[in-house]
């Protein structure tokens, strides 16, 4: 159903491109200052309406330049577990995003950063003919202060016509 799980794609990184490209879209931290380290309790559910519930814990790390983000899937019990790691690529001048899962691996991209609370991270075009899907992409968005939206979508064609996979709706854990 799916090749790799929701990742709050995010960094708290100073590392920006050197053209015009506005600094605050591409920085990978929302410009309204939210933080995504932490731990995180995240429910919702998938296309099919099975609930769909893991935890999240996020860390800053390698001098502050990748946000790291592991990811386990309470329900259901599949045994998801997964790593992100994020940041700033000057060479593509995008944001990139590295999931290594226990399931396989993916690599995401995003040319325009943050708009507005919202972060929109895609993955290539896959070739397959056998694929279940031809790209799919994570939207995540700002809700408030301690909580943040997750949602995966798929394009079942390489014209990119995006549908609802999964959506997650996450509170960061009290101390």
């Amino acid at each position: 159903m799916r090749c790799v799980v929701y990742s709050c794609v995010l960094l708290a990184s100073s590392i920006l491109p050197a053209s015009g490209q506005d600094r605050k879209a591409l920085d990978p931290s929302p410009a309204e200052g939210f933080q995504f380290t932490g731990t995180w309790n995240c429910e919702g559910k998938f296309r099919n309406s099975k609930v769909h519930k893991s935890v999240y814990t996020g860390a800053v790390i390698l001098g502050g330049k990748w946000l790291e983000l592991t990811e386990q899937d309470i329900e259901p019990a599949t045994g998801y577990q997964a790593k992100y790691l994020i940041g700033y690529d000057p060479l593509q001048k995008q944001l990139l995003e590295f999931d290594a899962n226990n399931f396989g691996a993916a690599v995401y991209s995003s040319g325009s950063g943050w708009q507005k609370k919202v972060l929109v991270m895609t993955s290539p075009i896959s070739r397959d003919a056998g694929a279940s899907y031809a790209a799919n992409r994570f939207v995540y968005t700002i809700t408030g202060n301690d909580s943040f939206t997750v949602d995966w979508q798929i394009s079942q064609t390489s014209a990119l016509k995006w549908i609802p996979a999964d959506h997650l709706s996450c509170e960061r854990k009290s101390k």
